[in-house]
């Protein structure tokens, strides 16, 4: 029973061992200095890109968060939420055409404005009619009703026969005298090309709050007759910002059409935009994406692609929104039946939010930022589940400071994003070592079998 008692105490020491196990700084391959100032209790940054570019889990378990001691200190991580599935509360502005000469700008037509209660506009009307040709040369927007920002500006207009492309600037007033530029260039556009509809109508205002808009040409073009000009009202406050990098797009080897990108990192992508590389291009594509190049292809959006010139204004094709995934491999499928893209090959850049890691100042400073880790130990989940907890509860009563992030050092090195022979979680750990001891006992069942079987064939000799 020797060898049974022996196996039995080498795993209870495997046992402890494992669970004893802590992440330490040496387990992850960098580590980024956190800069703390003052004596708060927590500090917050955004992660850095060369961490999604680092990491080897998508869920960003393989980070953490040391002090000076190189002990663990509690931090959670927040990533950017999916968009809200509620539709902003819109609101339709009164418009005032102005009407002004060829040869006048919409600026400089003097204007007799009556205004109602509250500030609301009443009618418009130039107070030197003249002798030349007129046209619409702006609209007034009364928008002093609206106690919140505006998100943006959907317009109406009457169709023409021939389709209706048009570069628009946005100016914002409190006082119809005073006028700020918010939009110096926005293109709206409806036009038909075969069977499919391009329609430009919106023009962001990024949140602006004033009482008054005045819209007018970008251009020497003429200003379409617009019919109405409703507004999409801010509901919450804007995201983080978004960041961005190149694809590095290739041709696919065997089949024509298809674009092959990689993020080169686990980022969270959620926008996708693609640069076509010559003029007077329409084409359909889809995009797909997979984790590892080892997969199934995932079926991702199927969208419209355009870069044109239409009356001489440059019109391309939106960013390309799709649900937050951080797989790294992507590919384009343009739909040859419209022609292709032509010679060159198309920039595609990916946009993601980074997320923001919140920790407790816990311990002597300086904090650090480690990262990229094939072994498991107790920041293999993203920090402190009590600790995260705590943030959500008090995230409004306990406002974090800033911890600025410095340049990234070599810890552990490139050897510690391999994943160990021996497992250092408790888990592994405990299975491999059930394993190793079933084993052991049935070679030890074995042998003692063999020398009873042998004792026995001794004695009846």
């Amino acid at each position: 029973m020797k060898p049974l008692w022996i196996a039995i105490t080498l795993l209870s020491m495997i046992t402890v061992t494992a669970q004893a196990r802590d992440s330490r700084p040496g387990d992850f391959a960098y580590g980024i200095p956190l800069q703390t100032g003052g004596t708060a209790a927590l500090y917050q940054c955004t992660l850095p890109d060369i961490v999604y570019r680092t990491v080897k889990r998508g869920d960003l378990g393989d980070l953490c968060v040391f002090n000076s001691q190189g002990e663990v200190v509690p931090f959670s991580l927040s990533r950017s939420s999916a968009p809200s599935p509620t539709i902003p509360e819109s609101r339709k502005i009164n418009l005032f055409p102005v009407s002004g000469s060829r040869v006048q700008e919409s600026g400089s037509v003097s204007l007799i404005v009556k205004k109602g209660n509250g500030g609301s506009i009443v009618s418009v009307a130039s107070s030197a009619p003249s002798t030349r040709p007129t046209r619409i040369t702006a609209y007034l927007l009364d928008a002093s009703s609206l106690k919140v920002p505006l998100k943006d500006l959907t317009l109406e207009w009457e169709e023409q026969s021939a389709g209706t492309a048009a570069k628009l600037k946005v100016e914002g007033s409190d006082n119809l005298e005073d006028w700020t530029l918010i939009v110096p260039s926005a293109i709206i556009i409806s036009l038909r090309y075969g069977d499919n509809n391009l329609e430009r109508r919106v023009i962001e205002l990024n949140c602006s709050k004033m009482k008054y808009y005045r819209l007018s040409s970008a251009s020497d073009a003429e200003i379409p007759r617009l019919t109405s000009v409703v507004a999409r009202l801010s509901t919450s406050a804007s995201e983080l910002p978004r960041h961005w990098a190149s694809g590095n797009t290739t041709r696919h080897s065997s089949r024509s059409g298809d674009y092959l990108f990689s993020t080169g990192g686990l980022m969270p992508v959620d926008r996708i935009r693609v640069h076509l590389p010559q003029e007077n291009t329409l084409i359909q594509a889809s995009f797909f994406s997979r984790a590892t190049e080892k997969d199934s292809w995932k079926q991702g959006p199927s969208v419209l692609l355009y870069r044109l010139r239409i009356k001489g204004e440059k019109v391309t094709s939106p960013d390309i929104v799709l649900p937050a995934s951080s797989d790294q491999y992507r590919l384009m499928r343009i739909d040859q039946g419209s022609g292709g893209i032509g010679k060159g090959l198309p920039v595609v850049e990916l946009g993601w939010v980074p997320a923001q890691i919140l920790f407790l100042a816990r311990g002597e400073r300086p904090f650090q930022l480690a990262f990229g880790s094939g072994k498991l130990g107790n920041c293999a989940h993203g920090g402190s589940t009590l600790f995260r907890q705590f943030s959500d509860q008090h995230k409004e009563k306990y406002v974090a400071e800033d911890a600025i992030p410095g340049p990234p050092a070599i810890l552990g090195g490139k050897a510690a994003l391999h994943k160990p022979l021996i497992p250092y979680d408790a888990e592994t750990a405990v299975l491999w070592s059930l394993l190793l001891l079933g084993v052991g006992i049935l070679a030890w069942m074995a042998q003692h079998l063999h020398r009873q079987m042998n004792s026995t064939k001794g004695d009846k000799n």
